[in-house]
């Protein structure tokens, strides 16, 4: 990727650590980000014409989108199982903000709908495993479709162990 497509660094994402967006990628719909925020700060955003989906990398927070209040539980790190996840519509104000500081990646897909937010206990994250052996991978379906409604964003984590291939 070039540095078009892909910026990391405070000066030049302010608070995120990663930043790829439908206009710097040249795509149409999707992007991701990633938001670092130190003990006891948070960060204020909008959502624009996206949608977002915000999940815990390590860390816990307290999410507010519009005037619904959600307490993100997060994980410890993507090796401690699923995360639960918020929902943000778009054309929504989102507010992040961590007590004890975290990593959270915000997922998103531009829509052209508004649905309400929402909140996805991580009990209620369906995980699977697919493949075998060296092909197994772990998938946590946080933002599928029959698990979390959404206009168009569809997203989940794979992870899969050292040394194995997944496709």
């Amino acid at each position: 990727m070039t540095d078009d497509v892909l910026r990391s660094g405070e000066a030049a994402n302010g608070p995120f650590s990663l930043e790829i967006t439908p206009a710097v990628a040249g795509w149409e719909f999707s992007g991701l980000r990633v938001l670092e925020l130190a003990a006891g700060r948070s960060e204020q955003l909008d959502t624009g014409d996206s949608e977002v989906m915000v999940l815990s990398l390590g860390g816990s927070a307290d999410v507010t989108v519009d005037d619904h209040a959600f307490s993100l539980e997060g994980r410890h790190s993507v090796f401690a199982g699923p995360s639960d996840v918020v929902y943000a519509p778009r054309d929504a104000s989102l507010t992040i903000a961590s007590a004890d500081g975290g990593r959270f990646a915000l997922a998103s897909a531009v829509c052209h709908e508004r649905l309400e937010p929402a909140y996805l206990p991580k009990g209620d994250v369906p995980v699977e495993m697919r493949g075998a052996g060296q092909s197994s991978r772990q998938v946590n379906n946080f933002g599928v479709p029959g698990v979390l409604d959404a206009v168009n964003i569809i997203a989940c984590e794979v992870l899969t162990p050292g040394g194995n291939w997944s496709s």
